[in-house]
C-alpha cells in the first residue's frame, strides 16, 4: 500500500494513540485550558504519549472523527484574538451610540419637570435629591421624578441604555475587537466509536501480522484487491495472496467480517460465492468476534478456513519455528518426472507416491503422486497423474483424472502425458486448469 492510499489510522503515531485508547490507558481525550499553547488549550495525555504539537493532535483527532473511528463531544468554546490568535482576552463594555468606554451603571432617575436623566448619584447632594440641571429638589417619586430602573449611562454622550456594547481587549497585543469580529473556537473531547472497536482491534495489529505472515511465506499480497469473476462481475477481497511456484499458482482469498456480536451465514455465503466465481479455492474468513452456529457446518462443507484473532496468534507463533522456503524466481521447465518431484521438494512439499485418498463420494482413489505442503495457515495439495500410451491421450483419461481430483477436494492438478494430449483433451485440460506436461517418454520410476 502506498503512502497516498494509507488511511490516517495506519500512521505509526495514530496507531499508538488508538492502541492506548483500546487498552483503556486513555479512555477519553479531553482538552485542557493552556494559555501557553498555540491553540489556547492542549491535550496533555496525548502530548506525553506522542510528543507532537497541539495543532497536530487536533488534526489527527479530527481526521479520526471524520472517518468515524472517534466520536467527538462538545467540550467548550474559546474566544481568540483575530490579530494575534491569543485566547488571553478581557471583555470591556462600551456605549452603543458613541463607542466610549466611559459608562456607568446604576439606578437611573428622570426629573419630570426638566426631563433631565441621570444616575441616582448625580442627583444625590448632601442626602437630598437635587436635579443637577435645574437645581430643583426632588421630593416625591412619580410626582417630581420617576425611576427608570438599573441602566447604563454614557458619561461622554449622555446616552442611556439597557445593554452596553461588548468589546474584547487582548491582553497580549492590546487590540480592541468588537464581538462580531472575535474568533470563536470550539473545543471537543474525543472517545472511541463503540461500533468500530472490534474492527479497529483487528486492523491495528492482527491484520498487519497476517499480511506479514503471507509475505514471509513468499506470497505477493494485495489489500482490497479487485478481481473479475467468470460471470463478468467484479469483486473486492480484503486480502488476496498469490504465490507462483512454477508448476502451480496458489491464490488465497481472505475475507474479513466483523460484527458487534456474531457473524451470520449470509456473510459467509457472500464470501464463498465471490471466491467461487473467481476460481479461488483457498478461502480464509476472519470472523470477529465469532461465527454463528448456523454457519459452522457450511464453512466446513465449503472448505473455508475460519480464523478468529486468537487463531492468528497461534499461527504466527507456529511460523516462527518453521523454516521459510521462498519460491524460485526462475521459470520452471519440465524435464522429467523426477525433475518435477525435486522441484516440489525444494519448495517444501512432502511427496507421496501411490497415495490413497477417500473422496467426498466415499470412494477411495489412488493418486500417482500427491504433493502436500502445510503453510501453517493453508494446506496445499497437488495431485499429479501420469498417463502413458502409444498415441496422444484422449479426453476420457483427462476427464477421469479431473473427476477424481474434484472428489478428493484437490484443485491444483498436474498431468504428465506421454506422448501428449489430443486437441480435444488439451482444450478440456486448459478449461479445468490442469497443468499439463507432455513428454516423448517417461523415465523409469525410482
Amino acid at each position: 500500500m502506498s503512502a497516498k492510499d494509507a488511511k490516517v489510522w495506519q500512521n505509526e503515531k495514530v496507531a499508538k494513540l488508538l492502541e492506548a485508547m483500546l487498552q483503556g490507558a486513555i479512555s477519553e481525550v479531553k482538552p485542557q485550558l493552556n494559555p501557553q499553547s498555540e491553540l489556547g488549550f492542549s491535550f496533555p495525555a496525548v502530548s506525553q504519549l506522542l510528543n507532537i504539537t497541539d495543532k497536530e493532535i487536533v488534526s489527527m483527532l479530527e481526521s479520526l472523527a471524520d472517518e468515524g473511528i472517534l466520536e467527538r463531544k462538545f467540550f467548550d468554546k474559546f474566544l481568540r484574538c483575530p490579530q494575534c490568535q491569543s485566547l488571553n482576552l478581557r471583555p470591556s463594555y462600551h456605549c452603543p451610540k458613541c463607542g466610549s468606554g466611559n459608562i456607568i451603571r446604576g439606578r437611573i432617575l428622570e426629573h419630570l419637570l426638566c426631563k433631565y436623566v441621570g444616575t441616582e448619584d448625580e442627583f444625590l447632594i448632601k442626602g437630598k435629591l437635587v436635579c443637577s440641571k435645574c437645581q430643583q429638589e426632588l421630593r416625591a417619586l412619580d410626582s417630581d421624578y420617576r425611576s427608570l430602573g438599573l441602566l447604563y449611562k454614557c458619561r461622554d454622550c449622555t446616552e442611556v441604555f439597557s445593554q452596553p456594547a461588548t468589546k474584547w481587549r487582548c491582553l497580549k497585543c492590546s487590540s480592541l475587537t468588537t464581538a462580531d469580529k472575535i474568533l470563536e473556537v470550539n473545543a471537543y473531547s474525543y472517545f472511541l466509536n463503540e461500533g468500530k472497536k472490534n474492527w479497529l482491534g483487528f486492523e491495528l495489529k492482527p491484520k498487519l501480522q497476517l499480511i506479514q505472515f503471507f509475505q514471509e511465506e513468499g506470497y505477493e499480497v494485495r489489500e482490497n484487491a479487485t478481481t473479475r469473476g467468470k460471470s463478468g462481475a467484479e469483486y473486492t477481497f480484503d486480502i488476496l495472496a498469490t504465490k507462483e511456484e512454477g508448476v502451480v499458482t496458489h491464490r488465497i482469498a481472505v475475507g474479513v467480517e466483523i460484527a458487534t456480536k456474531q457473524v451470520g451465514l449470509d456473510k459467509v455465503l457472500d464470501f464463498d460465492d465471490k471466491a467461487y466465481d473467481c476460481g479461488i479455492h483457498h478461502k480464509i474468513l476472519v470472523v470477529i468476534p465469532a461465527l454463528k452456529n448456523e454457519a459452522e457446518s457450511f464453512v466446513s462443507q465449503q472448505r473455508i478456513k475460519v480464523l478468529e484473532t486468537r487463531d492468528i496468534d497461534t499461527i504466527l507463533a507456529g511460523s516462527r519455528h518453521r523454516p521459510t522456503i521462498m519460491p524460485s524466481k526462475e521459470l520452471f521447465q519440465f524435464k522429467s518426472r523426477s525433475h518435477l518431484v525435486s522441484h516440489l521438494q525444494s519448495l517444501g512439499y512432502e511427496i507421496k507416491p501411490y497415495a490413497k485418498r477417500k473422496g467426498k463420494s466415499g470412494a477411495e482413489h489412488e493418486i500417482d503422486i500427491l504433493a502436500t505442503r502445510d503453510d501453517g495457515i493453508v494446506v496445499h495439495n497437488i495431485v499429479i497423474a501420469i498417463e502413458v500410451a502409444d498415441k496422444p491421450i484422449g479426453i476420457e483419461k483427462v476427464f477421469d483424472f479431473d473427476d477424481k481430483a474434484y472428489d478428493c477436494g484437490i484443485f491444483d492438478k498436474i498431468l504428465i502425458a506421454v506422448p501428449g494430449l489430443t486437441p480435444e483433451a488439451s482444450r478440456f485440460a486448459q478449461r479445468q486448469r490442469i497443468r499439463v506436461f507432455e513428454a516423448a517418454a517417461l523415465e523409469p520410476a525410482e
